[in-house]
Parts: C-alpha cells; sequence; structure tokens
C-alpha cells in the first residue's frame, strides 16, 4: 500500500510540473523559420514594475481574472477621455532589444529581479484560409503574453520554447503584443534562491509571428530505416 501511494505521489509531482511549465501556452510547431513568418524583434517599450501595480489590484488579485478582464498595464492605454486616467503610457517609455536580456542592456536593470513589461505595435495584412501563431523563443523566466489587450496565457521556463494560436485574436491591419515578464527566484521553483549562474531576465530568443495553412505538418523527423546501414 506504500508503494502504491508514493507512485501516485510521485505521478502528481510530475503532472504539476508539466503543468506549471506549460500554463496555458500550446505544443510547438516545428521549422518556424522556414514557414511563412514576420519578425517581431527589434525595438520593444518596456515598463518597470517591481510592485507588479500593472497587474495585481489592490487585493492582490490579477486584474486579467476580474469580470471585465481590463485594468492592467496590458490594456495599453494612450488617449483617453478627460474623465479617465492612467499612470503609464507606452509610447512614452524606453526601449529594449529583443531578442536580448535587460540585465546587460540597462545598467539600472543590471541586478534586477522582478517584474517588466514588455511592448510591441506591429501590422499585418490576414489572408483566408490561415492559421496565425505568436511564437516565442525563450523568456526568462516566467511569463504573461497578452494580444491586443486579451490574454493568451502564461508559461514558465527559461529555455524553451512557446507559442499561441492567434487566429481568433489578430487584427487585420494594426496590433499589439504586451508581455509581463517576471525573473524573480523562489524557494519552491527554477531558479530557486542559490543558484549557481547569473539570473538574467527578459525575452532572450526571438519573436515570432507564423502563418500556416488551417491543415498544416506540426512536426516531423527524417531517420534511416531499421537495419539500413549508412554507406560512405
Amino acid at each position: 500500500m506504500l508503494k502504491i501511494h508514493f507512485k501516485k505521489i510521485i505521478l502528481f509531482f510530475v503532472l504539476s510540473i508539466l503543468f506549471q511549465l506549460n500554463g496555458f501556452c500550446q505544443k510547438t510547431i516545428q521549422n518556424i523559420y522556414d514557414r511563412e513568418n514576420i519578425s517581431l524583434n527589434g525595438s520593444w517599450q518596456y515598463i518597470i514594475d517591481p510592485y507588479q501595480m500593472g497587474y495585481l489590484d489592490y487585493r492582490q488579485k490579477p486584474f486579467d481574472e476580474s469580470k471585465s478582464g481590463k485594468g492592467g498595464f496590458y490594456d495599453n492605454l494612450t488617449s483617453m477621455d478627460k474623465k479617465s486616467k492612467a499612470e503609464y503610457n507606452f509610447d512614452f517609455e524606453p526601449t529594449l532589444q529583443v531578442p536580448g536580456d535587460w540585465n546587460s542592456q540597462v545598467e539600472k536593470l543590471s541586478f534586477y529581479e522582478g517584474t517588466l513589461w514588455y511592448k510591441r505595435d506591429f501590422v499585418v495584412a490576414k489572408k483566408d484560409g490561415k492559421k496565425y501563431f505568436l511564437h516565442f523563443g525563450a523568456v526568462n523566466y516566467e511569463s504573461h503574453v497578452y494580444l491586443n489587450g486579451k490574454k493568451l496565457g502564461v508559461h514558465k521556463g527559461g529555455f524553451s520554447p512557446f507559442q499561441f494560436d492567434v487566429s481568433e485574436k489578430l487584427n487585420d491591419g494594426k496590433n499589439f503584443v504586451v508581455v509581463m515578464v517576471d525573473n524573480t527566484r523562489k524557494k519552491d521553483e527554477v531558479p530557486t534562491i542559490n543558484t549557481d549562474w547569473w539570473n538574467y531576465g527578459g525575452i532572450t530568443r526571438d519573436v515570432t509571428l507564423v502563418s500556416t495553412p488551417k491543415t498544416f505538418i506540426e512536426d516531423y523527423k527524417v531517420q534511416l530505416a531499421k537495419k539500413q546501414q549508412r554507406s560512405c
């Protein structure tokens, strides 16, 4: 009985880790650079947010979990009526280069651990019969991704690619993507409090908008037939 119970605990632990690593993101398609794509690399505006004021309300509840889903920096408010106020505006913020860590680009961010928001505007001409995926090569460490003010999902893991199907949320024309990145170390996660590597933060690999036919090959591999010998 004890042995069976221990196996259940191990299985639960493994499944919990897999869920945390994948969040709401999907299995990534392969060979993205040989598909139709638009690079979103380059200058992204950013806001430093050590208290997560752009994510949590005064009760410490995420804005994106409220009924309206409004109130966070991901709304990207730029022009409002005189009755409305916002304490941020990405249009007036400095920029970071993507891909790249924030530590080596800005001196005041050299030792920063916490939350930082990225924002990038882009334009796309949508085509009929196409699916669109927003693909990230890597973000260190935890990321919350929003497109045009709508949450796409969450990913944890600083060295693994992830993507979201944005076919229904992508506008024909102007769009903006906002990413909340958090590289805070935690006792029960990776990286833990003590590490033997520098804890970089940021969008550290390519960001790409990939388009595919509605029916497409997600993954493939090529190998020799079994028992077939290779001749030189």
